[in-house]
């Protein structure tokens, strides 16, 4: 009986002190976890997605950058309120895509290649408009052959997402130090 009312004392006590230390922990600096990244296309890019290689393919980019982004930034803070933004000003498949295939069948998925790859710009904004980040990146390799050789479509292009991402969520650490107070 004994154990039971020291275990309900210390209970009680561990809920009076955290709940004394709510307030305390309440009033530091707002941080908040970093944002899903918000994915804007350039109008040329929403044209050829629109005419050459199939409006759903959109969605395909838009889901490999908000993952990339997300699993490089994982752990990352930013000040509450700030916003992230991707703007794709230019994409090339390196393997046709389903609408290009279905506008030319006699063509071979497997053996015919682009030079593909993307051009990304990034800005992440605190809760005032004010720029944090600018980051642009570009990648497409410098020949056909040099090209990956998987047959998704939007390799290369995931190639430069993946390598955009891993740029910002440098670029984000930066100011999350840039921020830290001195030790």
């Amino acid at each position: 009986m004994r154990g039971l009312f020291r275990l309900r004392s210390a209970v009680c006590a561990g809920l009076l002190v955290g709940s004394a230390l709510a307030p305390v922990w309440s009033a530091a600096p707002s941080v908040a976890t970093f944002p899903t990244a918000s994915v804007d296309f350039a109008p040329a890019v929403v044209a050829n997605f629109r005419d050459r290689y199939g409006a759903d393919e959109t969605e395909v980019v838009r889901s490999a950058i908000v993952t990339a982004v997300s699993r490089e930034t994982r752990g990352l803070a930013l000040p509450a309120g700030a916003t992230v933004t991707v703007k794709v000003r230019d994409i090339a498949p390196t393997r046709p895509t389903r609408q290009q295939q279905a506008a030319d069948p006699a063509g071979d998925p497997t053996r015919t290649k682009f030079l593909g790859g993307a051009d990304l710009s990034g800005e992440v904004r605190d809760s005032q408009g004010h720029v944090l980040v600018n980051l642009m990146y570009r990648y497409y390799p410098p020949t056909i052959g040099m090209g990956s050789v998987a047959f998704d479509p939007w390799a290369d292009a995931r190639l430069a997402i993946d390598q955009f991402a891993v740029k910002l969520a440098a670029a984000c650490r930066r100011i999350s130090a840039d921020a830290s107070p001195a030790t």
